[in-house]
């Protein structure tokens, strides 16, 4: 469009070697050079207008892309950060449950050796005690049979009685059943041995010698039977107590297992989210910059599109300007000369004042070359002020 006036100009001066009004042939050029410009400008603002709609649309698009992908990263950041505190957190409790388990099996086997220990002394006890009762069963059965009614000294001297009441004592001096009774019942025996009475065997006196004996071992084998009643008693006691604390450990062991293997299970979870977030995280830190630039090129694109419209809008301005300028002064100080049949330099070498119109178009042309620093219309310019000073035709020399 900036080579506009200089096309006008050389369209004039074909015009001027035509038979008929050069100035009308001028001003019938310019108005629709003006035309021309104005559809184009029209045409090229609809374009524009599409432009700055597809700008609207695509930042508005992009912008939302950009928000959406920056909420993404925020999203999976904090997924991330979540599940790298679970994982430590799950860490610490697993220490802490092995831990736990670690502790619950050393009471657990330190309280099956006390058991064990426990059980070995009751049946050693139990045995020794069984057997003394055995005895002293057995004791008071073959006094009853062999010497019913026989004196201390009598007894005494029975080999049955005395091989029976010898083993008893064996036995009772290896336990602690009776001792006192077992201490009387070896001066019993003495006593007959020597056909003299100890102090313990006064006691008995005015019963016979089998009965007194018997009474000493009915007082050790109810005793024997005491003791062996309390001993299975604090065995019972002992293993049921035992039997609880195994159980109570155990329960404890399993559900600290169970805890163990569910803490497992969330940390390998936790652990795949972060894997899988670590992954969308880059994916979406890639696609944000994507979505980034691509919004900053369009609005760069918008801007720089925009400002060439701007340009465009000034530079088309100043060309009806000068269009209008050029014909205004036509119009102004040409008078009636449209209807005379003379060629335009003749009308300019004919007054002084035409001339001086003729140094305002020059000067128009002048400054609309030099505002948008177009060669061709500043050339126009030069070669029609020199057709000027020499009367010469200045469209021909524009040709």
């Amino acid at each position: 469009m900036k080579v506009a006036l200089a096309a006008l100009f050389a369209s004039a001066a074909s015009a001027a070697k035509v038979h008929g009004n050069p100035v009308a042939k001028v001003l019938e050029l310019l108005e629709g050079m003006r035309g021309k410009i104005v559809a184009e400008g029209e045409t090229e603002q609809k374009t524009y207008e599409e432009f700055a709609h597809w700008c609207r649309t695509t930042s508005k698009e992009l912008s939302r892309e950009v928000a959406d992908a920056k909420t993404r990263v925020s999203e999976l950041t904090a997924t991330i950060e979540k599940a790298t505190a679970n994982i430590g957190d799950l860490s610490a409790q697993l220490d802490e449950l092995a831990a736990a388990t670690s502790t619950a099996d050393k009471q657990l086997e330190e309280a099956a050796e006390v058991r064990n220990k426990e059980h070995a002394d009751y049946s050693a006890v139990e045995a020794e005690l069984s057997e003394a009762i055995s005895q002293l069963e057995r004791a008071v059965s073959v006094l009853e049979r062999e010497t019913p009614k026989a004196s201390l000294a009598q007894v005494a001297r029975s080999p049955a009685v005395r091989s029976v009441l010898t083993g008893l004592s064996a036995i009772i001096s290896a336990t602690t059943v009776a001792t006192e009774d077992a201490v009387k019942l070896q001066a019993f025996l003495q006593a007959g041995d020597e056909e003299t009475q100890a102090p313990e065997a006064a006691a008995y006196e005015g019963h016979s010698g089998t009965q007194a004996i018997i009474d000493i071992l009915g007082d050790m084998l109810e005793k024997a039977e005491a003791q062996k009643a309390d001993a299975d008693k604090a065995e019972m006691q002992a293993k049921h107590d035992y039997m609880m604390l195994k159980s109570s450990l155990e329960a404890s062991i399993a559900t600290q297992k169970k805890e163990q293997e569910e803490a497992k299970q969330e940390k390998a979870a936790n652990e795949q989210t972060k894997a899988t977030a670590e992954g969308d995280l880059e994916a979406a830190q890639k696609e944000l910059s994507i979505d980034t630039k691509s919004l900053n090129d369009a609005h760069a694109d918008c801007e720089e599109r925009a400002h060439e419209w701007d340009v465009s809008m000034q530079s088309r301005a100043h060309e009806i300007e000068a269009l209008d300028m050029a014909t205004k002064i036509l119009q102004e100080k040409t008078g009636g000369a449209q209807s005379q049949a003379y060629s335009f330099l003749q009308l300019a070498a004919a007054s002084h004042s035409k001339a001086s119109n003729m140094d305002r178009v020059v000067k128009e042309l002048v400054s609309v070359g030099k505002s948008f620093n177009d060669r061709a219309i500043a050339m126009l310019a030069m070669r029609v002020r020199s057709a000027s000073s020499t009367a010469a035709d200045p469209f021909t020399l524009a040709k």
